[in-house]
Order: C-alpha cells, then sequence, then structure tokens
C-alpha cells in the first residue's frame, strides 16, 4: 500500500539519539494524521545505531530499519533509503533534527502548489538560526556556495543547497536518485542540478535551524565536497546524468 509520506533518516553511530529522533518524527506525523513510514538507514555504524534501530522497528510496522553494510556515505545513504520508499512524498532529516520537524509545514505546501522539490534553507532572510554555527563555518559555507554557483550554472540563485531537510514528490525522488553519482556530502547539490536539469520546479523555503555540536562535518570535508561539486560538471559533460531506459 503507498504512503502518503515516506522519511527518510540516515544513521550513522547514533545509537544514543536514533530512538529520540524516530519517536519525535512519529509523533509529530501522528498528529498530523498522516500516514506514513519512518526509513531508517544505518551507514555501517561501528556501534549499536541498527540494533536499536530494528527493536523500534519489531514495535512498529511504520518502521522500517536498512542497513549499507558497511560505511558507504551520507549520499549513499539516503539514496538507500529514497529507492526503497513507497511515498507519495518522501522528506529527508537528519537524525539531530537540527531543522525540526515541523519545518515539514513550511515545506509541503509548495509540493500542493505543483513543485517537485521543496528543501530547507538556512541563509534566506527569513530563515531562523536559532544556534548559528562557528564563525569558519560560516565564513567557509558562504565561499563554497559561491563556487557552487560558478562551477555548476544550474544551481545559479540557490543560497543554501546543503541543508539536510528536503522534500520531493516521491515519483520525481525515485527518478532522480537513480542517476546520483556522489555517495558522500556532495550529493546534496548534485541532487539539486539533476532536478534542475529535468525540468521539475524546485524551490528553496527558509527555515528554522540549530547547529549542532556533535556536527559531523570536518574541516577536511570543504575540499573534499569542493572536489566533488567539479565532479559534477565533470559527470554532465561525460553524460553520466542521462536516463538510460
Amino acid at each position: 500500500m503507498e504512503q502518503e509520506l515516506s522519511i527518510v533518516i540516515p544513521a550513522y553511530n547514533e545509537e544514543s539519539d536514533i530512538g529520540r529522533c524516530i519517536e519525535t518524527v512519529g509523533a509529530y506525523f501522528r498528529r498530523l494524521n498522516v500516514l506514513y513510514e519512518i526509513i531508517a538507514v544505518d551507514d555501517g555504524s561501528t556501534d549499536h545505531t541498527l540494533s536499536r534501530i530494528r527493536e523500534i522497528s519489531e514495535t512498529d510496522s511504520r518502521i522500517r530499519a536498512l542497513t549499507n553494510g558497511e560505511n558507504k556515505g551520507k549520499g549513499y545513504t539516503v539514496r538507500h533509503g529514497v529507492m526503497a520508499s513507497l511515498g507519495r512524498f518522501v522528506l529527508f532529516t537528519d537524525v539531530d533534527l537540527s531543522t525540526p520537524i515541523h519545518e515539514y509545514e513550511r515545506l509541503k505546501p509548495f509540493l500542493d502548489q505543483g513543485y517537485d522539490v521543496a528543501f530547507g534553507s538556512r541563509a534566506l532572510a527569513k530563515s531562523q538560526l536559532k544556534i548559528k554555527q562557528p564563525w569558519y563555518r560560516i565564513y567557509l559555507g558562504r565561499l563554497a556556495n559561491r563556487a557552487i554557483q560558478l562551477v555548476v550554472p544550474a544551481l545559479r540563485g540557490i543560497r543554501d543547497t546543503q541543508c539536510g531537510f528536503k522534500l520531493f514528490a516521491g515519483d520525481a525522488a525515485r527518478r532522480i536518485f537513480p542517476l546520483q553519482r556522489i555517495e558522500r556530502w556532495g550529493f546534496d547539490f548534485e541532487i539539486l542540478h539533476i532536478a534542475r536539469k529535468y525540468g521539475y520546479r524546485v524551490v528553496e523555503v527558509p527555515v528554522e535551524w540549530s547547529h549542532s555540536g556533535d556536527s559531523r562535518i570536518r574541516m577536511s570535508d570543504y575540499p573534499r565536497t569542493l572536489h566533488e561539486l567539479v565532479k559534477v560538471r565533470m559527470n554532465e559533460a561525460k553524460g553520466l546524468y542521462e536516463y538510460r531506459e
């Protein structure tokens, strides 16, 4: 049976927080009376994240536990969950809920209006940053955004590609994600590039957001992500984002 909404939650070494996240997300959508499924995908954790997800899923059929078997990266993990989804709409969000789950209500009206992708942004005038990132992350983020818009023309005008809170029409998501090639942090701008390439209607939406002190992004990830940005341009030139039916 098709669900109204699939929520994909990528998880790596999150045994202490994954239960709280799943309960918070589930309680919210139960209050909205939405027919939902939660797909929690373990990315080869070295702690008890997977066993915790499985334990929770055994008590609630709306929760599905998936695993990559080994660490593959966030992009791979989100794609795994999206391609297993059944929902008319697909949302992915981070375990720390740095964008609170109730911000779904900011995104969903745009899909009701005919947009295919609505994604949270921390960089718009109406964005609400409850806890800001350290100054150096803000600075590096701004530099990265300038590079994104310079290197990938399809992303020009987008202020924040990297916020981990994105809502898709289900059919669009399951058409976009099979073309994804980047399996780590750069997948966010890659999927937006693919969406715009194929004419999907995309909208950037201001959301509430709080920096998590447990952020998994390291300083070394910034140059790596810029390398992945160049890969998007190269992949496009090689025709790797073309459908092959």
